[in-house]
């Protein structure tokens, strides 16, 4: 099996009605692949359970409890579709999106599923990107607003308004220039504290290495020329962010690559058990190789990535690109 082409196409987050801040999610993909000299189409979905709050040092995923039920019921046949308000032992559905059977959010996503209310949420890649696909998250832009209501006042008018007793504004005649409006106060951006940039250790820095390093100085509270400066000063020449991205969209691929090849493994012992379980233990290794290479470069993020590594990712970028013209031609 070739690299594969996954697109969202349901997503359902169930809070637990016993468990504080356990949450499970329930994600369908549309796969689109190569095998066998032609291309195929299936369905994979996903049931993942993590704990989330914006107060909990940070958003994990944790296994499934083994003897604990699934959402997804267990050899199921006809595609589920989730609602809101839906519940499925202790679990209450609170976000159903499905484009198949068209169903939407009824309204905006809990505190907790907001980046902007949540930052720790963006450590699950998976889920924050499920997530931003459905809301399309958009940062709210404050904008500035005059202190007094009245619409602004041009010089020459000044005696229309003089009975209404307001003594400051006839001091302010004098400041007036002909034909012009009162500007709006301009708002300040306030400089970060000098202690608390020299608090910000490299530890600090590291926790937000995934972000892209906008994000990750408004977390820290300081510009983007201190926290490159503060880079500069921990030997780290570029910001790691996109290298960082690079691997976990390559782990990514080879999960649902694996995902596959272990559904197709009983369909195919009988002809291709060694071809398979050697495509497998390849794939496992590579895999393997990516996370400790991600592991390394968060902890040096001046390193580069490994020429193995740069092959791979061109190799798929092809594949990528000749299943996106292979699906636009079938369509």
């Amino acid at each position: 099996m070739d690299a594969a082409v996954s697109t969202l196409t349901a997503l359902a987050i169930f809070a637990s009605t016993v468990e504080h801040a356990a949450y499970r999610s329930v994600q369908g993909y549309r796969v689109v692949g190569r095998k066998g000299g032609g291309w195929v189409r299936w369905e994979r979905w996903v049931e993942r359970q993590f704990v989330l709050s914006p107060s909990f040092p940070r958003c994990v995923e944790v296994a499934l409890p083994a003897a604990a039920p699934r959402i997804l019921p267990a050899g199921w046949r006809s595609r589920p579709v989730f609602r809101e308000g839906q519940t499925v032992d202790t679990w209450r559905c609170i976000v159903a999106f499905d484009s198949v059977a068209a169903v939407a959010p009824s309204s905006p996503p809990p505190p907790v599923l907001s980046p902007f209310v949540n930052p720790q949420l963006q450590y699950l890649s998976n889920l924050y990107n499920d997530l931003l696909m459905v809301f399309r998250f958009r940062e709210e832009k404050t904008v500035p607003q005059l202190v007094n209501s009245k619409q602004p006042i041009r010089c020459g008018e000044q005696g229309k308004t003089s009975d209404l007793g307001d003594a400051s504004e006839s001091d302010s005649d004098g400041d007036c220039q002909s034909g012009k409006e009162l500007a709006p106060p301009v708002q300040k951006h306030t400089r970060a504290n000098r202690k608390h940039i020299d608090s910000i250790t490299l530890v600090d820095i590291a926790q937000y290495f995934h972000l892209p390093i906008r994000d990750a100085s408004k977390t820290l509270k300081i510009g983007v020329s201190i926290l490159k400066r503060k880079c500069r000063q921990y030997g780290i020449p570029r910001w790691p962010h996109r290298k960082i991205k690079s691997l976990d969209s390559l782990i990514h691929d080879l999960e649902f690559v694996l995902a596959r090849e272990d559904e197709d493994e009983e369909e195919e012992k009988q002809l291709q058990k060694d071809r398979l379980a050697a495509a497998i233990n390849a794939l496992t290794k590579r895999k393997s190789m990516l996370e400790s290479e991600k592991e390394t470069i968060q902890q040096k993020p001046a390193m580069d990535l490994m020429a193995e590594t740069k092959l791979f990712r061109e190799d798929v970028f092809k594949r990528r690109y000749r299943a996106k013209s292979s699906v636009m031609d079938m369509d």
